[in-house]
């Protein structure tokens, strides 16, 4: 009988087309572009910005030593002369500008220390990719500088690297691939598993108490464990359909901007993308971690939101009680951004949702211990448990069945 009650309410959730559009296409079709169409947007944007002609203001630009200026050329920069450099950047009229002070290139030649101001804006990436393009050509110039002015002095230029450093990513090679945005993955299958499983719930619960079909329902030759477990069962479907489809859209979406749009990119933008996530890839280990995870995910959301609901007098009574569970998996995704600067500890895998969010992080980061998942599924069918005993016991009070 309790299948019959989660078919009757899978059924009548199908029956909306908004229903598939949002926990079936939307996650497969959008997941793509924000997790992985970003990278890609960053990495063209940073080897555009490498190919093409930067315009820079300069404020004093006859006192710019003409070693400066061709070391900034070089870097494809065009430097426009300008009376007031802060306020074109103010102004947007140009990402990054100069102040050279009066008798800049003299004072150079004379040996002194001069001050160079450049202009940007902090937070505007235009301005920040300008800025790096202007900074590099400077520091190339300083470089030469200094080695001349040692060779003048009969110095070994080589005097002023005593050593050399080696930097070798020790990172493993999942840890590379998932990219600084990896965290964003547990946190779009934790909120699609909830969007998914909503309709669902508050449909099954308030919506059948504002129709009067519940009260119908009841005096079906039905236990009321039976009913409770088939409403669970139906928005288990429905919210794990939406996370499933969010990790295959992951997945697909990773498989073709390695294989299709990052060769297409040079070096460097390649590089960046990758950084981003670009190159995302998941093992089959993996995937199945990603997969279980997802379900007791859903299964908790899903508890969650009938034994909520289940007090509502109405639909959009049931709507605000929901609201605020977003919350609850909302802050835990974001943290895992700052997951490398928390000692969480083994003691994390034991707090109910946060778990799962950070053995989906572990997964794509490639560190998964066997006793993390462990710990962090038992610890998930516990409140799972917990949860369907509190709304089994709700839905045998009558005060909260009939509450109108």
């Amino acid at each position: 009988m309790a299948w019959a009650v989660a078919r009757k309410d899978v059924l009548t959730t199908l029956r909306d087309r908004r229903a598939i559009i949002s926990n079936l296409l939307i996650p497969v079709l959008l997941l793509p572009t924000i997790m992985l169409g970003l990278p890609l947007l960053l990495g063209g944007l940073f080897q555009r910005e490498q190919a093409s002609l930067t315009q820079v203001a300069v404020e004093g630009q006859a006192f710019l030593p003409d070693a400066l200026r061709s070391a900034l050329e070089a870097e494809r920069v065009e430097l426009i002369a300008v009376d007031d450099a802060l306020g074109q950047v103010r102004d947007d009229d140009v990402a990054v500008a100069l102040q050279v002070p009066e008798g800049f290139a003299e004072e150079v030649t004379a040996g002194d220390v001069p001050r160079l101001r450049l202009l940007r804006k902090t937070g505007n990436l235009e301005s920040e990719l300008a800025a790096g393009k202007v900074t590099q050509a400077i520091e190339s110039y300083r470089q030469d500088l200094v080695a001349e002015r040692l060779r003048s002095a009969g110095v070994d230029p080589a005097v002023l690297e005593p050593l050399t450093v080696e930097t070798r990513d020790a990172s493993r090679p999942q840890e590379r691939s998932s990219g600084q945005l990896s965290w964003l993955i547990p946190f779009f299958i934790a909120i699609w598993a909830l969007a998914g499983g909503q309709m669902t719930a508050l449909d099954a619960t308030a919506g059948e108490k504002e129709r009067g079909t519940l009260e119908a329902l009841l005096v079906a030759p039905v236990r009321r464990s039976e009913v409770v477990v088939g409403k669970f069962v139906a928005t288990l479907l429905s919210g794990l359909s939406a996370a499933f489809m969010a990790i295959v859209g992951v997945l697909v979406g990773g498989m073709l901007l390695r294989g299709v749009f990052l060769p297409r990119l040079g070096d460097e933008a390649r590089e960046m993308a990758a950084t981003m996530g670009g190159s995302l890839s998941i093992g089959a280990d993996g995937i199945w971690i990603l997969l279980g995870s997802a379900l007791l995910t859903a299964a908790a959301v899903a508890a969650m939101l009938i034994a909520v609901a289940m007090f509502a007098r109405s639909f959009k009574e049931a709507q605000t009680y929901v609201a605020p569970m977003t919350f609850l998996l909302i802050l835990p995704a974001m943290a895992l951004q700052f997951s490398d600067l928390l000692d969480l500890g083994s003691g994390i895998y034991l707090v109910p949702l946060v778990n799962v969010m950070v053995l989906m992080d572990d997964v794509l980061g490639g560190a998964v211990a066997g006793t993390d998942v462990l710990a962090a599924w038992g610890t998930m069918l516990a409140f799972v448990g917990v949860l369907l005993a509190f709304a089994l016991r709700s839905f045998r009070r009558e005060g909260v069945i009939f509450r109108t």
